[in-house]
């Protein structure tokens, strides 16, 4: 293709419908999520807070929205950011550019919900290096994808956890079966030891 056919291209795609757009979008966001849940949503950023009472919490989401835009300017912006929650992990990623903004374990969120008084943010609170806690807010286009979201991480809680117990359940029985057969053993060499010992 010239380089005349390439800029005419390109030209195309600019002017194309907001409908094509859309579905690029769209499929970007996709093969961000490998199969695991994912929100569009508009990460508003964090905020480190200090204990995990509301009010920490109400302070950090003030301090949040005075540096975004309105309220009715978020709804605009549309959805540039994936909130993916894998197995183990929340990550937040640019749609974009596919570049990742944040990974949090899920053993290190200490809770997760939706705002009451504004029911669009969807917040959850974090332990990172040193103990220090952190908030994380995003914006959601409708009040209920904020609840599908808290719904979502309350999920991967419960079967992380169950994971887990299961993990420490087989590992506690293989414990228990080496055990035995170190005694086994040990059983078989006294015995090996003393019909020895009678042969001489």
């Amino acid at each position: 293709m010239s380089w005349g056919g390439s800029f005419q291209l390109i030209q195309t795609l600019r002017k194309s419908p907001a409908v094509f757009r859309c579905c690029f979008r769209q499929d970007r966001a996709q093969t961000l999520s490998h199969g695991d849940p994912l929100f569009k949503v508009h990460y508003l950023g964090t905020e480190k807070i200090y204990s995990l009472d509301v009010e920490q919490a109400e302070e950090a989401i003030g301090r949040l929205l005075e540096k975004s835009p309105d309220m009715a300017t978020l709804d605009k912006l549309g959805k540039e950011h994936a909130l993916v929650v894998r197995p183990r992990y929340v990550e937040v990623k640019e749609i974009r550019t596919g570049r990742q903004l944040t990974k949090t374990y899920l053993k290190d969120i200490a809770y997760c919900a939706a705002d009451t008084s504004k029911p669009n943010l969807f917040l959850y609170i974090c332990k990172q290096q040193g103990q220090q806690l952190q908030c994380r807010v995003f914006w959601c286009s409708r009040p209920d994808q904020a609840k599908d979201m808290t719904a979502c991480l309350a999920r991967s809680f419960q079967k992380a956890l169950k994971d887990l117990q299961e993990e420490e359940t087989t590992h506690a029985r293989r414990k228990k079966s080496k055990g035995k057969e170190a005694n086994c053993s040990d059983r078989r060499k006294e015995k090996l030891h003393t019909t020895s010992r009678l042969e001489k």
